[in-house]
């Protein structure tokens, strides 16, 4: 009987037996490969994320004014000195600062807050338009970066109409009370004004919508007269196209002279009012 006729159940064990190896070698040499590669398509990934997060030509140094901000907040100005989180926060303020500059030309602006996106909420930024009061918090111009990432809003037009308008409301009160003493606290909602047009005292009439806070000492202001130069004050709001509502408040002369754009809030307690209203 002839020994080299191999039945089908001889060859399959031998074939097994020579490719079984090679099998899990080529396998081996797939898997560390897909392994690099992967490795490699991460690394660029990341590059590519870190490279998005800084503003500026070529993404790999810090701006004269990230390093002016940074030297602020007590933090390295040199870029491989800052962590990873500290290189969003200081490309996060930049992005809102560049947002800035094309749309106010010519303003500068200083950095003071960031507030970061809560899971439902909207990442807040505030600066303070150069030459305005830092202690006043209504100069505070916030830049809200959309949730979407489809760009920022901001307030400060709010913040350019608002002494104009606020001068309107106090010449009023000050003649009715034949130059008495009044302070008026106002916080513009919305305009129509939009930056380049002229603003003053006449431009802003009717296109200001607004609140504010008025205070006066109770001795221009007494009780039996409250009522009537509150009734007087709204009937020329509204003859005047002047679109605001107020808060009057009256105090003794003592508090009177304490109460500035800083603390106005805290004189609204009952033990410093006299007479209080809002219309």
């Amino acid at each position: 009987m002839n020994n080299n006729n191999f039945t089908e159940g001889d060859i399959v064990p031998k074939l097994l037996k020579f490719t079984l190896p090679v099998l899990v070698a080529i396998s081996g040499v797939c898997l560390l490969w897909c392994s690099l590669r992967e490795k490699t398509n991460n690394s660029k990934k990341e590059t590519s994320k870190y490279e998005e997060e800084l503003p500026t030509a070529d993404r790999s140094k810090l701006t004269e004014r990230q390093k002016k901000i940074l030297q602020e907040e007590g933090l390295p100005t040199e870029l491989n000195k800052l962590t990873q989180s500290q290189k969003i926060y200081i490309a996060v303020v930049e992005d809102a600062l560049l947002y800035l500059d094309k749309q106010y030309e010519g303003v500068s602006f200083d950095f003071h807050t960031l507030r970061s996106a809560s899971i439902m909420g909207k990442q807040e930024l505030r600066f303070i338009p150069n030459g305005f009061d830092k202690e006043d918090k209504r100069n505070f111009v916030t830049v809200v970066k959309e949730r979407d990432g489809s760009g920022y809003s901001d307030n400060y037009m709010l913040i350019l109409v608002r002494e104009s308008m606020e001068n309107v409301i106090k010449s009023y009160m000050e003649d009715y009370f034949s130059k008495g003493d009044v302070k008026i606290y106002l916080r513009p909602g919305s305009t129509e004004i939009e930056y380049g047009d002229v603003i003053n005292e006449t431009t802003v009439i009717g296109k200001v919508q607004s609140r504010a806070a008025v205070f006066l000492p109770s001795d221009i202001c007494p009780e039996d007269k409250f009522n009537t130069f509150i009734d007087d004050c709204l009937k020329w709001t509204n003859d005047n196209d002047i679109q605001c509502g107020y808060r009057f408040t009256t105090v003794e002369r003592e508090n009177y002279e304490k109460i500035s754009q800083c603390n106005y809030t805290e004189f609204y307690y009952s033990r410093y009012i006299v007479n209080d209203a809002s219309k």
